[in-house]
């Protein structure tokens, strides 16, 4: 089994490290043929971005219509159309992306369209004519500038643009030798897990089962493993039916006794190579068992929920049987599914609720 993993492993990091090189010359051909024409295309929409000069030639030529006006009424001339148009066209253009300093000039000239309007004169609408102009000279000028300073940046981007390929390889090798580290580390990983945390410090004091934090070990390299082996995995919740009425009933001390009574049952019952017991807390127990199939895994749960059944524990409280019984929430995680542990969790969790809002003493896969 070892041999055949590492063969496994080493096949698929021949895969890997090839589809990363292959990507990588296949992005850097692309990028260099792409760069050129990328630089055309931002060229030619560059002063579309930064010189919205439409925007005040429409604002321009509104208040030139009421300047017009003006003059031909003697200052008598109904302005609301064009005062609508501007405002709408002006805003427009405010909202539009400004540095810190264009941003200073808008705020002036923003106040000065309202006073123009508050004023309503004609020498108050030359002025805005006046600041109009010069904002356009301005957008014209910075637009001038910022494509220069494009144009500084492509190079320099032309310049660096091997280094920067030579460091992306660099780093991607790095990571596929800290895998290929990885992976060699947990290459024994089940059987460092079977030999090392045999000892107190991961079993449960009261059940003598594995104990929550062995699980958390175990359960959280279950996708690891599993892949690596090729294996299809199933993890299962058991919890005993209406616990918290039997504590009630017959005392802690009896409860304790059930605990131990089940944990015992599912122990013996779970008991071969890559089969692992856990006491999840309170009445709730998990088992791993690892290199399984669904036809074996139903059958195992049709047996495990008659065996505690046949246990013949006395339960008053119960509202399904006389007697213990539970109800099993079981998830198969099937290899490089890459589903993670934490969703496989709560799978198995929802498949346990759908156990007891069924009427308990049964099991959902």
């Amino acid at each position: 089994m070892k041999n055949k993993f590492f063969k496994s492993v080493s096949f698929k990091l021949a895969i890997l490290v090839t589809i990363i090189i292959l990507t990588l010359i296949s992005a850097s051909f692309l990028f260099n043929s792409q760069i050129d024409k990328l630089k055309k295309q931002i060229d030619g929409i560059y002063f579309g971005n930064f010189v919205p000069l439409i925007t005040l030639d429409l604002v321009l030529k509104n208040y030139q219509t009421i300047i017009k006006c003006k003059e031909l009424t003697n200052n008598k001339c109904n302005i609301t159309a064009e005062k609508t148009v501007i405002l709408k066209n002006w805003k427009q253009y405010a909202n539009s992306y400004k540095t810190q300093k264009e941003r200073v000039i808008v705020n002036d000239i923003d106040k000065s369209i309202i006073s123009s309007f508050k004023i309503d004169k004609i020498e108050a609408y030359e002025l805005i004519l006046k600041q109009i102009n010069f904002l356009k000279e301005h957008e014209v000028d910075i637009a001038y500038k910022q494509r220069r300073e494009f144009l500084k940046d492509y190079s320099d981007m032309k310049n660096y643009l091997f280094y920067n390929l030579v460091a992306i390889i660099i780093v991607s090798f790095a990571i596929i030798i800290f895998i290929i580290y990885q992976i060699i580390k947990k290459d024994n990983q089940l059987t460092i897990l079977n030999k090392k945390y045999k000892i107190d410090s991961i079993t449960d004091s009261m059940t003598k089962l594995y104990n929550r934090k062995y699980f958390d070990t175990i359960f959280d390299n279950l996708p690891f493993i599993s892949n690596a082996n090729n294996w299809r995995s199933a993890f299962i919740i058991i919890d005993i039916d209406f616990f918290k009425q039997y504590n009630d009933t017959y005392g802690h001390d009896m409860g304790d006794e059930t605990l131990k009574a089940v944990a015992s049952e599912l122990k013996s019952y779970f008991n071969k190579e890559y089969e692992y017991v856990f006491r999840l807390g309170g009445e709730e127990f998990g088992v791993v068992l690892f290199d399984t199939q669904k036809d074996i895994l139903i059958e195992c749960l049709e047996d495990i929920n008659k065996k505690v059944v046949n246990l013949a524990i006395e339960h008053k409280g119960s509202k399904v049987l006389d007697v213990v019984s539970i109800s099993i929430g079981a998830v198969i995680y099937e290899a490089h599914s890459y589903i993670s542990a934490n969703k496989l969790y709560k799978l198995a969790d929802e498949n346990l609720y759908k156990s007891k809002q069924n009427g308990r003493n049964q099991f959902t896969l």
